[in-house]
C-alpha cells in the first residue's frame, strides 16, 4: 500500500530541488499504475463544492443569473481522473478537460470510453495560444494549491486568461490567513494570492469562506467567483 502523501511529499521536494516544480504529477500518477488511492486528490469522484455551486446557478429565480451550459465552452485545469469535466458535458457543454500528465489523460480515456469530452496532455504554462479569451466557464479545483510560492502567480495569470468576455471562473482551494505557515502540500492560498485575479481584467463577484467538514481534517477553504466583463 502506498503511502501517498508521504510519496507526494517526497517526488515533489525531489522536483523542486531540481527546479522543477510540475514534473511530479506524471511520476505520481505513472507510479500509481492504475491505483486510485495512489493519488491523494483522486476521489474518483465529482467535487462537491463543484456540484453545489453549478446546481445554485441553475436553480436561481433570476433568470437573467441563472448558469447556462448548453453548447457553452468550459475548460477544466488540471482535470485529474476527469470526474468534474464529466459532470459538466453531462449538461451540454462542450468541455476541454487538460493534465500536464499523459498518465492521467490515458486513464480518463480509459475511464470514460465513450465521453464527449475533449481531453488533452497541457502543460498550463504553455498551453494554446487560441485559448486566451475563449471560454464560458473555467473550473479551477486544487491545482494551483499544488503549486510552490514562486510560480503560484503565473499559474494564476494563465488561468485567469482563459476566460472569455462575460465568462466565469470558479475556484476552489484550501484557504489560510496571510500570516498563518505555509510548508508543505497541498499550500493553502491567501485572499491577496486570489486578487491577482483580478489583475488579469476579472471581477470578483462572490467569496466564501468556510470549513469543509466533508473532508478529513475539516480544512478551511475558500470558494471564490469572477467575471470578466464585455468592455474587459
Amino acid at each position: 500500500m502506498i503511502n501517498n502523501r508521504s510519496r507526494v511529499y517526497e517526488l515533489s521536494q525531489a522536483a523542486y530541488q531540481q527546479g522543477d516544480y510540475t514534473g511530479w504529477f506524471e511520476k505520481l500518477y505513472a507510479e500509481a499504475a492504475g491505483n486510485a488511492d495512489a493519488i491523494p486528490w483522486a476521489d474518483r469522484e465529482l467535487n462537491y463544492w463543484l456540484s453545489d455551486w453549478i446546481l445554485s446557478w441553475r436553480g436561481s429565480a433570476n433568470e437573467q443569473s441563472k448558469l447556462v451550459l448548453q453548447d457553452r465552452r468550459v475548460l477544466v485545469v488540471g482535470c485529474g481522473l476527469g470526474d468534474d469535466a464529466e459532470y459538466l458535458a453531462q449538461f451540454g457543454a462542450k468541455v476541454t478537460a487538460f493534465d500536464l500528465s499523459q498518465t492521467a489523460i490515458d486513464w480518463c480515456h480509459q475511464r470514460f470510453p465513450d465521453s464527449q469530452v475533449n481531453y488533452q496532455v497541457v502543460d498550463l504554462f504553455t498551453a494554446p495560444a487560441d485559448w486566451k479569451l475563449s471560454f464560458d466557464l473555467v473550473i479551477e479545483i486544487y491545482t494551483i494549491q499544488a503549486l510552490p510560492a514562486n510560480i503560484r502567480p503565473q499559474a494564476i495569470d494563465c488561468i485567469g486568461n482563459f476566460v472569455a468576455p462575460n465568462g466565469k471562473l470558479l475556484v476552489v482551494c484550501r484557504g489560510r490567513n496571510s500570516e498563518d505557515a505555509c510548508d508543505n502540500l497541498p499550500f493553502p492560498l491567501t485572499q491577496d494570492e486570489l486578487n491577482r485575479f483580478t489583475t488579469s481584467g476579472l471581477t470578483q463577484v462572490s467569496f466564501e469562506d468556510f470549513i469543509d467538514n466533508l473532508e478529513s481534517g475539516s480544512p478551511r477553504r475558500f470558494r471564490t467567483v469572477y467575471q470578466r466583463l464585455d468592455n474587459t
